[in-house]
């Protein structure tokens, strides 16, 4: 094996602070790329393609490491000073800002819908990066305990400041925010080791990216690109807006933070004037819009539009004293429960920014959201209800999941409002004659909710699947209608099983509105609903049935069946793994074996008695083990803590902080360790992780229930504490397993970096694809099972039984 040069060997004896500066800030800058990165494809894209065109750039961190290893080879003298690695952090500087303004800013952009060409134009800084992390934890392995603890105090602190940078400047301009980061390091790596070609490089480089930083939020090159009409179902609805030319809308008003990024669009009338007499439009992400209604007070005017409009059934029907918005959006939801004078208006807005939109648009659509009696929190709708103890005659859900979500048989997003558990905590929120509204647009995700809410009300009434459809009623526009906007069909659950007097006058009087009925109890009962009537099928039963019904051929049948918390992919309605996540998964694992072989080949080929000494697979087995349980636990975790924070973007912060922070302090820890005993502690560390959560496995259920009702303040406090520990026992095994592998040979260091970054990836693809077959409960079990197997590798000895040096 190649061997550095004496004088640089003594050189490597301790890391400089600097390069632990440098590190943090790479470690900060990446995490921070990564979230802003799914931020700004979920703006473009729909869901899948966000999940596999972060997942295949992420791999770039793994990547690096083998590239890393490719270089030392080639050049070993000259990656052996610190000009390198200031160039590596330098080069992640620049390829940052640059991958995304090839993608957005140049004719590529017409090609943004192909999950390579996102690849090619992102990877590249990833790549750079892990070179720059797998470079220094090779030079210093013996001080790896240091160098982790830096690299995850840096994306702790970065899964925090995301969130600032991203209200602040936006997603768009945060790229060459992480860009000025990589630039500081590589100016503190070059400035310690007074590189000053290096130094005034990295100078300049900092004037550019902050110059294209200043440049970009006045002229705003990078921006939404106009995607070709060609792309179709793979992008979101506003960019068919903004690229049709017949409907020539246009962005007048923009708003950015860590949940999504909402635009306000207007449509010109006839004349082409933006000055819209009707309506402006709120995107969240580019999906489904929800209406901003011109509104000048007069809510007859309001009755009088929306007479014969589905989603004013229940608000004429009802007439409902007490209601409850999950997600009124624009605020047509609020207007039509004015419009027939209700007196106590409550809701629940999971984005923060529509809010301060209505309340900026207040000339337009009047005072929607501050009337007396209207009370409108920023909060998961599912979280909401379950911390309230109030009851209402109507809760109404309108547009929650998109119907072009839905339609793509690749949408493995989770969903807990809409999940059997959900529907019963709706139903005890119903007052006596209370009903639940819920509007979709698609025919599956209406089936899928009729399922749900039929499971529900059976746990919750005890009575039979035939008594609990009497609980249900649907109903529909006419096809021909399909094309005037997304409010296409609605399921209605009732605290009271519907008499026939009550159906049919229903019934009615949706036909009179123009409305088709679908399934109302005792009174309108067709085919294919019948068969949950009549013939009591179960869910199974009647999935099987309705997709031999509907002729469905055998590889595109539909899986409808209700989801429950531990299974929340309430859009996804595919049987099996859907083909990309499947060919994805089975790439990344391929790679790992050929890069893993192509390791062995090496040295067996340099230095056979060496290969012969150390125990080269359990090394690569022990590596992916880590990579792989870590993003189980961590996937899970979020899954399962998401109900009880509220809100996504604070659950993410606060688990991965508390989670990296933890990892950081016992990484710190374990440095502390000798050789001698590391891999004992780290041993007794790998069996606290899987103690820690299978114990988190059985009591976190409870927690959520009985930490519901505290602040949110309190609850993040709790969920720090209980993860801290995970965390600090998550954070041992890494650093102490590069000890050992750094102690045999440097060389091998960059190999495991690259095996722990790729099979991270497949731990993140695979928590999901498992999570939809065995459920987010069983995936923490399986994490807990890898590090379970770490701790009997650990213990057996098979990773201390290295040489101290291999030459």
């Amino acid at each position: 094996m190649t061997t550095p040069h004496p004088a640089l060997d003594r050189s490597l004896a301790r890391p400089a602070l600097t390069l632990l500066a440098g590190i943090f800030i790479v470690s900060l800058s990446v995490l921070v790329f990564e979230i802003a990165l799914t931020r700004i494809f979920s703006v473009l894209l729909r869901f899948h393609f966000v999940f596999l065109a972060v997942s295949l750039a992420t791999c770039g961190l793994g990547v690096g490491g083998l590239v890393d290893f490719l270089i030392r080879h080639r050049w070993p003298h000259t990656t052996d000073s610190s000009s390198f690695l200031a160039g590596c952090a330098l080069l992640f500087g620049l390829l940052t800002p640059t991958g995304i303004i090839l993608l957005l800013a140049t004719p590529v952009a017409a090609y943004l819908t192909s999950v390579w060409a996102i690849t090619a134009a992102c990877l590249p800084a990833f790549v750079a990066a892990g070179i720059f992390l797998s470079h220094a934890f090779a030079r210093y392995a013996s001080l790896s305990g240091h160098l982790y603890f830096a690299d995850l105090l840096g994306a702790a602190l970065g899964s925090c400041l995301v969130i600032v940078i991203l209200q602040l400047v936006g997603g768009f301009n945060t790229p060459f925010i992480c860009g000025t980061g990589g630039v500081l390091a590589a100016l503190l790596v070059a400035a310690n080791e007074r590189k000053m070609t290096m130094v005034l490089a990295s100078s300049l480089a900092a004037v550019v990216v902050t110059g294209g930083l200043l440049a970009n939020q006045r002229m705003r090159f990078v921006d939404l690109p106009k995607v070709p009409l060609a792309a179709g179902a793979a992008t979101k609805p506003l960019h068919h807006e903004l690229t049709d030319p017949r409907i020539n809308s246009r962005i007048i008003y923009t708003e950015w933070n860590a949940f999504a990024r909402t635009d306000v669009v207007a449509t010109p009338r006839p004349d082409k004037h933006f000055a819209p007499s009707d309506d402006l439009y709120i995107y969240t992400d580019g999906d489904v819009p929800t209406n901003m209604l011109a509104f000048n007070g007069d809510l007859a005017a309001i009755r009088d539009r929306y007479e014969d409009f589905i989603g004013f059934l229940p608000f004429r029907y009802l007439r409902p004293d007490k209601v409850l918005l999950i997600g009124p959006g624009g605020g047509l939801d609020i207007l039509m429960a004015l419009a027939i004078g209700t007196k106590q208006i409550d809701g629940a807005e999971l984005n923060p920014a529509i809010p301060r939109i209505v309340r900026k648009f207040r000339d337009f659509c009047g005072p929607i959201y501050d009337y007396q009696n209207v009370n409108i929190k920023v909060a998961e709708g599912r979280s909401y209800v379950s911390r309230s103890s109030q009851r209402y005659d109507l809760i109404y859900m309108a547009l929650t999941k998109t119907a072009t979500t839905a339609s793509s048989s690749l949408a493995l997003s989770e969903s807990y409002a809409h999940t059997v558990e959900a529907f019963e905590q709706y139903y005890q929120h119903l007052s006596d004659r209370g009903q639940l509204a819920f509007v979709c647009q698609h025919p599956l995700i209406l089936l899928r909710a009729l399922l749900t809410a039929r499971q529900a009300v059976m746990q919750q009434t005890g009575t039979t699947a035939t008594e609990a459809m009497k609980h249900l009623a649907l109903v529909s526009v006419p096809e021909r209608q399909y094309d005037l906007g997304p409010y296409r069909h609605m399921l209605i659950m009732s605290r009271r099983p519907l008499r026939p007097a009550q159906a049919e006058k229903m019934g009615k009087q949706a036909v009179a509105m123009g409305l088709v009925p679908g399934y109302f109890p005792d009174v309108f009962d067709p085919v294919p609903f019948s068969w949950l009537t009549k013939r009591n099928l179960t869910a199974e039963q009647f999935v099987i049935r309705y997709n031999k019904w509907s002729h469905q051929p055998a590889t595109e049948r539909w899986d409808f069946l209700p989801c429950t918390d531990d299974h929340p992919f309430f859009v996804d309605f595919t049987f099996g793994i859907p083909v990309q996540f499947r060919r994805f998964l089975w790439a990344l694992v391929g790679a790992t074996l050929l890069l893993s072989a192509a390791a062995w080949l090496w040295l067996s080929k340099q230095s056979p008695a060496a290969l012969r000494q150390y125990h080269f697979w359990p090394a690569v087995v022990y590596f992916a083990l880590l990579g792989v349980g870590f993003m189980l636990l961590e996937i899970a975790l979020i899954q399962k803590l998401v109900l009880l924070l509220g809100y996504p973007v604070l659950t993410l912060s606060v688990i991965l902080f508390s989670l990296l922070l933890g990892g950081g302090l016992g990484s710190l820890t374990s440095q502390s360790c000798s050789e001698r005993t590391v891999l004992r502690w780290a041993a007794v560390a790998a069996l606290g992780v899987a103690v820690i959560t299978v114990a988190l496995y059985l009591l976190l259920p409870a927690m959520v229930q009985h930490w519901l009702p505290l602040s949110i303040h309190l609850r993040s406090a709790l969920v720090m504490a209980l993860l801290l520990p995970t965390g600090f026992a998550l954070g041992i095994p890494f650093p102490s397993g590069i000890r050992m592998v750094g102690a045999a040979s440097r060389d091998l260091v960059p190999w495991m970096w690259g095996i722990n970054g790729l099979t991270s990836v497949i731990g993140s693809v695979a928590a999901m694809i498992l999570a939809k077959f065995i459920g987010f409960g069983s995936v923490m079990l399986l994490g807990a099972a890898c590090y379970g197997i770490v701790t009997a590798m650990l213990a057996a000895g098979l990773l201390n039984k290295a040489p101290t040096k291999v030459s």
